[in-house]
């Protein structure tokens, strides 16, 4: 609406006093000019009467030439009647066409209207439909919330009774509780009836009479709560059959047909009574069950009751608190940490179980009948999507129509431009120009016949007179209705490109926005009040639809939060588990512990073995060597003379032997052995030392061929590299030459051995004799090379980049990250780096990556995409950009740059200007170079500023 006010200011401004004000003072500059063209053409007319008369020497000759100028005059008014005919043909043609096509634009206009009638049904049909289907949507997400809290509920109460199960497995003795999960089965496969043969453990045929004799209960009957009545000893032997032989657990059972009790006499005291009538309820089936655990257990007041009444009764009496004074003497008490309670956790057991079945008969209810909606939905939602595919076709037709009416209401208003402009500005100017004409013609013709004069008539100059007053004054008029026209059609330029580029054109935008797609928007534009109500319709339906999304989604930040809680309390739990998982780690720990130190002990027992069998191996040895220190053993010929002997017999000869033995006793016996022993070393010590050479030599050849290699991969290096570096700074220097140089001991003079320098290849010296590389440049056709030191900065950067590019060709990269790589070079080295990365970048053998980050136009260019770096609040942003929007920033700073060197040649001017009239005429040449070298210098200064200033957004190409 405030748009639309604004547009409507605007229109009503332009309307009202722009434009009238605009055609008032064109009209007026229209016929000023016009009769200051008159006034001038009777001047002239005047001037050249005159002139007539100084032309001509007889009237007559006047006369034929005044004729020829009529005649001429009249075949221009006809040639301008002729076009002033054609221009009205024009116009009444662009009439006629209009007229036709404002006829077909109201037909279209009114087929679009009863098309919008009947869309604007259709629409509230899918409305009411939709509206509908909403209403079941909602339904069925009422009932699928209810179904899912239904469902969490199930899954709560089921995770409830697992607890509660787990808790009562965690306070059942492991045997019994594995018996007692066995007998449900056995039961059943035993066919033994429930309730007649099998009445279930002692807890669950009672029931407590007030949850404040809970402890007392539990106390009285300790384990015995978990012990299993039946009716006959013959059922529980076939049940303890079973268990003993699929070894499924322990179990006490309490067969009914074997339990003798006796009848008690219970004592008369207030302070005690009997705990079997008191506190417990049971059905008289188990009675003797009953009164076998609790016949003798009396419920007492104080622990002092208890304690006096156990031993005067001779039964066990209970306190409330669960202290227990047995009949035998004993006393038993303390805290009872109730948490761990069997009858509560059978009771919550029991509670969990009943309302799982509860919640889940409840949760099949609400699966059905969210199934029956989802059906009623399905047909809803069929019927529409024929009325949607109806309403897209007519939107389709309204669309289509709509664009034929805008296309012939735009050639509408081209005609009508057209016809403004024949009749404003083209057929005015020519009427006006018939008229001059004609005005001519009858100056020309009144002077025919008149006396030939060179002077002036006395009328003639005071019209001359008149005629020049009247043109000064109409140029001052023209002036300044000129002046007032311009400023009156600013400001009609103005408020039109306001409406057109502006106002209109954000309405338009508004209007889309607001609206479900651009069809829809034009139609919303350009339609009546039933598509306003419709689009209201359907956005107050869409704001319904958000706020039932608001509050589902509310609901579903509740329950998250419910879930959440559960979850913690699972973690509690799960943590509670670890506790107990961790103390059953520690015992399995102090097992393995216990499985290590008899791992130790028999590691111990193994090492004595070995201790054993190493001393065994020692007396081998010894013995071995005992026999070693006997010498050569006698043949088998000779040895068999004495296998008959006795041992005394032999003793008597082995003395003989000795005594004879003790002439040779200088004589050393071991000398053969020896000899052969060591004959044998050198044999294997000659054998290995041949081997080891051989090894030497091998790694002398191949230390000399890596040597070889060594030297070859970096003459070779060198030389690949090299060689690029001469290509790519020939590319980038077309008209310069470079090349790399490698400086050797040879070149610094530092060898004093001429015998080293005669074996040395000066073209290929040994890789030792290296001492670096140098680089030698020129940037002209001819001249020295220079060396890097000789070069400045935007030389060395370019020759560092030949480099660069020389070794990116010779061992190729994936990518290159270049950070302002131009920034020191000028506009034609630029151009050339640039070519070089995206031919390299482009190259079918060896493409490569080049990332660079720039201010200058040649690399953003050639470069595949930009990106935009902006720095705020501390914080670095990347945008892309397309190369227009890179190229236009370029262009920015380009312009800035110039700005500044604007304002720098000034500078310069008038310091050539100080120093032309100090200097003397002789010599102004060098002053005038340095100073403008000294300008230059301060021009690249105030670049680099300008670029520094600029640095907050680079681009990167």
């Amino acid at each position: 609406q405030k748009l639309d006010q604004e547009i409507s200011k605007a229109r009503q401004t332009l309307d009202e006093t722009i434009q009238p004000n605009y055609d008032s003072a064109r009209e007026v500059v229209a016929r000023t000019t016009t009769e200051k063209d008159e006034a001038r053409k009777k001047m002239e007319g005047i001037y050249a009467k005159q002139g007539r008369g100084q032309q001509f020497t007889t009237k007559e000759a006047r006369d034929t030439h005044l004729q020829a100028q009529i005649q001429d005059l009249s075949s221009a008014t006809a040639e301008r009647d002729r076009e002033l005919g054609q221009k009205g043909d024009q116009l009444a043609n662009l009439r006629r066409t209009a007229s036709s096509e404002i006829k077909d634009l109201e037909k279209k206009t009114a087929d679009v209207s009863k098309k919008n009638e009947t869309l604007k049904s259709l629409t509230y049909t899918i409305d009411e439909k939709k509206k509908e289907r909403n209403d079941m949507a909602e339904s069925r997400k009422e009932q699928w919330r209810a179904l899912e809290e239904v469902t969490e509920r199930v899954n709560d109460s089921r995770e409830a009774a697992r607890r509660s199960l787990s808790d009562m497995r965690k306070i059942t003795p492991r045997a019994t509780s594995m018996g007692l999960d066995a007998l449900a089965r056995i039961v059943e496969q035993e066919k033994i009836v429930v309730g007649q043969q099998y009445f279930g453990i002692l807890m669950h045929n009672f029931e407590l009479e007030n949850e404040k004799f809970q402890t007392a209960v539990e106390v009285a009957a300790q384990n015995a709560l978990f012990h299993v009545i039946v009716d006959t000893d013959s059922t529980a032997a076939r049940l303890m059959k079973r268990l003993e032989k699929d070894k499924l657990g322990r179990v006490t059972f309490l067969p009914l047909n074997q339990l003798n009790v006796s009848n008690v006499n219970y004592p008369d005291s207030p302070d005690v009574t009997p705990m079997l009538s008191q506190c417990i309820r049971y059905d008289p089936k188990v009675e003797k069950a009953m009164q076998h655990v609790f016949g003798k257990k009396l419920l007492a007041r104080s622990v002092d009751v208890a304690s006096t009444w156990s031993s005067r009764s001779g039964m066990d009496a209970i306190t409330m608190e669960g202290d227990l004074c047995s009949r035998k003497g004993a006393l038993t008490g303390g805290f009872i940490d109730t948490s761990k309670s069997r009858l509560r956790a059978y009771a919550e057991q029991k509670s969990s179980e009943a309302t799982l079945k509860k919640l889940q008969v409840e949760q099949r209810e609400m699966q059905r009948k969210a199934t029956s909606i989802d059906q009623q939905i399905s047909s809803v939602m069929g019927e529409v999507q024929r009325l949607e595919a109806k309403q897209a076709n007519l939107e389709h037709l309204i669309n289509r129509t709509e664009d034929e009416i805008a296309t012939t209401q735009s050639k509408i208003d081209n005609h009508k431009k057209q016809m403004e402009t024949i009749e404003v500005e083209t057929i005015p100017p020519i009427e006006v120009e018939i008229a001059s004409l004609e005005s001519q013609r009858e100056r020309l013709q009144d002077e025919i016949g008149t006396e030939l004069s060179t002077t002036l008539t006395e009328a003639d100059r005071s019209m001359l007179t008149r005629l020049k007053a009247i043109q000064m004054e109409l140029e001052t008029e023209i002036e300044t209705q000129t002046q007032a026209l311009e400023e009156v059609s600013v400001e009609r330029q103005r408020l039109q490109s306001l409406l057109e580029d502006n106002l209109l054109r954000r309405r338009r935008e508004l209007v889309e926005e607001s609206s479900d797609g651009v069809d829809s928007s034009r139609r919303a534009s350009r339609g009546g009040a039933d598509n306003t109500v419709a689009t209201q319709a359907k956005r107050k339906e869409d704001l319904e639809q958000r706020q039932r999304e608001l509050d589902d989604a509310i609901r579903s930040a509740t329950d998250i939060e419910e879930k959440l809680l559960e979850a913690r309390k699972t973690d509690s739990d799960f943590r509670s588990e670890l506790i107990a998982a961790k103390n059953q780690h520690e015992k399995l720990k102090s097992k393995d512990m216990n499985n290590t130190r008899a791992l130790e002990e028999a590691q111990e027992s193994a090492e004595r073995l070995l201790n054993k069998r190493t001393i065994c191996m020692g007396k081998r040895e010894l013995y071995m060597k005992k026999i070693q220190e006997l010498g050569s053993l006698p043949p088998a010929s000779e040895l068999s003379t004495y296998t008959q002997l006795s041992i005394s017999a032999l003793t008597r000869e082995i003395e003989s032997v000795n005594k004879k033995l003790k002439k040779y006793s200088h004589v050393n016996k071991k000398a053969y052995d020896q000899f052969v022993n060591f004959s044998e070393q050198r044999e294997s010590l000659l054998k290995r030392k041949q081997d080891l050479d051989k090894g030497a030599d091998k790694v002398k050849e191949l230390i000399e061929s890596l040597d070889r290699q060594k030297d070859e991969a970096i003459n070779r290096t060198f030389r690949g590299v090299s060689a690029h570096f001469k290509d790519v700074f020939k590319e980038l220097v077309p008209n310069g030459a470079g090349e790399l140089i490698m400086r050797t001991a040879l070149d610094e003079g530092t060898s004093d051995d001429e015998e080293e320098k005669t074996n040395t290849n000066e073209n290929n010296p040994d890789v030792s004799m290296y001492r670096g590389i140098g680089i030698a440049v020129r940037f002209s056709p001819v001249g020295e090379n220079y060396l890097m030191s000789q070069l400045s900065g935007g030389q060395k950067a370019l020759v560092a980049l030949a480099l660069i590019f020389a070794i990116q060709r010779c061992d190729p990269a994936p990518f290159y990250l270049f950070d302002e790589l131009d920034q020191a070079l000028d506009s034609t080295y630029r151009a050339a780096v640039a070519s070089l990365i995206q031919r390299q970048a482009n190259s079918e053998e060896n493409p490569t990556q080049f990332i660079c980050s720039t201010f200058r136009p040649e690399l953003v260019s050639v470069a595949n995409r930009c990106y935009g770096i902006s720095h705020q609040n501390k914080v670095s942003s990347i945008h892309h950009l397309s190369k227009k929007d890179a190229l236009h920033f370029i262009a920015n700073l380009m312009n800035k740059e110039e700005a500044l060197g604007e304002v720098t040649s000034f500078a310069t001017s008038r310091a050539s200007k100080r120093s032309s009239a100090e200097a003397d005429s002789s010599t102004p040449t060098g002053k005038r170079k340095s100073r403008e070298g000294e300008l230059e210098e301060e021009d690249d200064d105030d670049v680099d500023a300008l670029e520094e200033a600029s640095a907050a957004t680079p681009l990167v190409a």
